[in-house]
């Protein structure tokens, strides 16, 4: 029986032979062979290889040493009969495949090409391909084929290298199509780049998308000439050759091409407005970037290869974004996953608690993390905007606004479509983790699920959560009954501390049954203080103390100081409570039984100061029977920013800006105003109630272990990235704490019962 496959690429003239047929591959690389045959392909005369007759073959394929073996794509031989393949392409752009012409087949002939060159007995890989790549037998062909101008681009043509052949290689046995540089026209008359993946099948498939500041290029940045794509060339490689560098992805936080094309979807990704090489000016979460991704998903959502559906999934800068564009309703958008995100972005980002992140955004750019940018930088200055720009309140065309020209805080209740949302449960910048959980909260669609994770970074490529959020997508862009709407919709990981944790799903989110349980600070010494060599060691109890009692401390530190956590006890990752609060430290007694925390817990403190203003940052911690700090970090470490002393949650807020937004807030969760009209400096010596929203977690408090809250002013430790530091309210100010039946202060926890059987 006649049969017809396709070679990958596609190559299409490619000469091939069986004992029963002849020809030239089509554009789609299509050849003919009978059942049985093995099937010779040639360029001239030269042999590259053979293969048994198959629907699909790639170069992998014909060279049987390799045979099709991903594990074997280092292989000399299959990597230069790749580049010289390669090479030969009329055009040299891949991305169109391979297509060689007539008089390459003629130039070529019949000389003789050594794929393996081997002259010594045992020569090593690199040696081989060296050797190739200097055989007269190639030089001299290649520059014939220049000088006969038989390809179309004007740059002469150079052996394509080793780590480039073989990624494209590795793209044909996945059944991967990729086209780079896509111009995708925006609604101003001006476009913006993307990289298209797709299956080489030609689809209609879903997309995924995703679009912002971090570049195109493998693992992070943008292609800025030729020296820079091979370096991301071998960056590709290595990744897949062991990942000796640890690479946590492809591209920076976005999904992995190699495990969803061949699950059948594409993958498009998307450089903002003044991103990478896309024309425009670069605004941080603004109205452009949001109005360029909906014109994207729209543009995507017609394209033949397109069955029309398409999807979100992106974690930080890709998941916050989400939110925006999503709110201007883009119809061909259908669902989304958004992994470690914000909304609120003056709350949630860069007035955490009312006091300027300012450290983090700084540090994003000089750490080269984002954006990138090829040529001159034009780009709002948002850090400026945000700084000028204090409260909720500012001009909602410049910040914080629902269509801001940066920080965009998006209308949640125009966001309709099925959403997946994963909670940092730890995050040393202050981010990721209030958002995440009010995102799932704020947005009204009845489709919607929430994870709580604490190594959101690598969990978000394990083989079980990509599994999850393909059968989530194959439910909402392909229309399959799988059977995954059905299952709770919340999952918590309950951490136990030292990196160990339990897998616990819930059907709301809070939890309906959560107690919120009390624990009164009182001024007195704590029956630890003679055991730690720390001032200010109190006293954290159940019952409200029955004398007035207060401490007070320096807010006065030092912004420039380096943080230096203490050395790790006994080479575990544990602290000990010499770890001393600059401001003050309550501890419970022992806990009489296994205490399981899920939500959010709350700090109610009242609190003066000798200045007009003051910042409290409140930490969460546990200490165990040796009175050594539990870690509640584990091994979620982000690269380059220090996770030590992470407390089991975290929370803060400027005193001025203590005034209740009673719409917002509940029993279990205090919201703030942020209003200019609200700011309220304090008097000297005004003794005031505040409330702090203490981000939701998770965590297993043991018994006998204890439960402590320090309160103190910014130091670093345990809250990431530095805040501002006004020192017109630190320097030279003391704050205090009071206690008692006349200032009930008091640490709420949310304590989650075991369900019922």
């Amino acid at each position: 029986m006649l049969c017809k496959g396709r070679f990958a690429g596609p190559v299409a003239g490619l000469r091939f032979e069986t004992p029963t047929c002849s020809g030239f591959t089509d554009e789609n690389g299509t050849f003919e062979y009978r059942d049985g045959e093995t099937i010779a392909f040639f360029v001239g005369a030269v042999l590259l290889g053979a293969a048994r007759g198959a629907e699909r073959l790639t170069v992998a394929d014909i060279v049987a040493r390799v045979d099709g073996n991903l594990d074997k794509l280092a292989d000399p031989g299959l990597t230069n009969i790749a580049r010289f393949l390669q090479t030969l392409d009329r055009d040299g752009n891949l991305d169109d495949g391979i297509t060689l012409t007539p008089e390459i087949h003629t130039l070529v002939g019949d000389r003789v090409i050594n794929f393996r060159n081997q002259t010594t007995l045992a020569p090593g890989p690199a040696d081989l391909i060296q050797a190739f790549t200097d055989d007269p037998a190639v030089t001299v062909l290649l520059d014939e084929l220049n000088q006969a101008k038989v390809f179309t681009d004007a740059t002469p043509r150079k052996l394509r290298s080793a780590a480039a052949a073989r990624n494209e290689v590795r793209r044909n046995v996945f059944g991967i199509r990729r086209y780079r540089d896509v111009k995708i026209p925006t609604r101003n008359g001006s476009f913006v780049y993307a990289d298209v993946y797709r299956p080489d099948h030609g689809g209609p498939v879903p997309v995924i998308m995703n679009c912002g500041v971090y570049g195109r290029a493998f693992v992070h940045h943008s292609i800025s000439g030729e020296e820079d794509a091979e370096k991301h060339e071998q960056m590709e490689e290595r990744y897949f050759l062991g990942n000796p560098n640890g690479y946590e992805y492809e591209n920076h936080e976005t999904v992995n091409t190699v495990t969803w094309i061949p699950r059948d979807y594409a993958v498009v990704r998307v450089d903002g407005p003044g991103a990478g090489k896309s024309p425009g000016t670069l605004g941080i979460w603004g109205i452009d970037e949001a109005e360029a991704f909906y014109d994207a998903i729209e543009w995507a959502g017609v394209q033949q290869w397109s069955n029309g559906n398409v999807g979100l999934w992106g974690m930080s800068y890709y998941a916050v974004n989400q939110h925006a564009v999503a709110s201007l309703r883009p119809p061909h958008l259908k669902a989304m996953i958004a992994i470690g995100t914000d909304a609120d972005l003056y709350e949630e980002v860069v007035y955490t608690g009312g006091i300027l992140n300012e450290e983090f955004f700084p540090m994003w750019f000089q750490k080269g993390i984002a954006p990138a940018i090829i040529g001159e930088v034009n780009a709002k200055d948002f850090l400026a905007m945000a700084k000028e720009n204090p409260f909720k309140d500012s001009d909602p065309a410049l910040v914080y606004g629902p269509r801001s020209e940066v920080l965009m805080n998006p209308d949640l209740s125009e966001v309709s479509v099925p959403l997946w949302t994963v909670a940092v449960t730890t995050h040393p910048a202050n981010f990721h983790q209030l958002g995440s959980s009010e995102t799932y909260l704020n947005t009204p669609t009845k489709n919607k699920k929430i994870d709580f994770w604490e190594d959101w970074f690598m969990k978000s490529y394990q083989a079980s959560t990509v599994d999850d959020h393909v059968a989530f997508f194959d439910h909402w862009l392909k229309g399959v009954d799988n059977g995954i709407m059905d299952k709770p919709p919340v999952r918590l990981e309950i951490r136990t501390g030292r990196g160990a944790s339990y897998l616990q799903e819930e059907q709301e989110w809070p939890i309906a049954r959560t107690e919120y349980v009390k624990w009164y600070l009182d001024a007195r010494p704590s029956d630890l203080e003679g055991d730690l060599p720390c001032d200010n060691v109190l006293s954290l109890g159940r019952a409200v103390p029955d004398a007035e009692r207060s401490v007070d401390y320096s807010a006065e530190v030092d912004p420039a100081a380096p943080v230096v956590p203490p050395a790790p006890i006994a080479g575990r990752k544990e602290w000990t409570t010499a770890s001393c609060s600059p401001g003050a430290t309550f501890v419970s007694p022992p806990l009489e039984a296994d205490t399981v925390l899920a939500g959010y817990s709350k700090l109610v403190v009242w609190v003066s100061s000798t200045s007009e203003d003051m910042d409290l940052f409140a930490s969460v911690r546990v200490l165990d029977e040796n009175n050594h700090e539990v870690d509640f970090c584990g091994p979620a470490v982000i690269p380059g920013i220090p996770t030590d002393l992470y407390p089991l949650a975290k929370g803060w807020l400027k005193v001025s800006h203590r005034k209740l937004d009673t719409e917002r807030s509940t029993e279990f969760r205090p919201k703030h105003t942020h209003l200019r009209a609200d700011h309220a400096p304090l008097r000297s010596g005004e003794v005031v109630p505040v409330e702090v929203e203490i981000i939701p977690n998770t965590g297993l408090v043991r018994a006998g272990h204890r439960i402590r809250i320090d309160i103190q002013p910014f130091t670093g430790v345990g809250h990431g990235s530095r805040h501002a530091y006004d020192a017109s309210y630190h320097d030279g100010a003391r704050n205090a704490i009071y206690t008692g039946l006349e200032h009930p202060s008091y640490l709420q926890l949310p304590v989650l019962p075991a369900k019922e059987a």
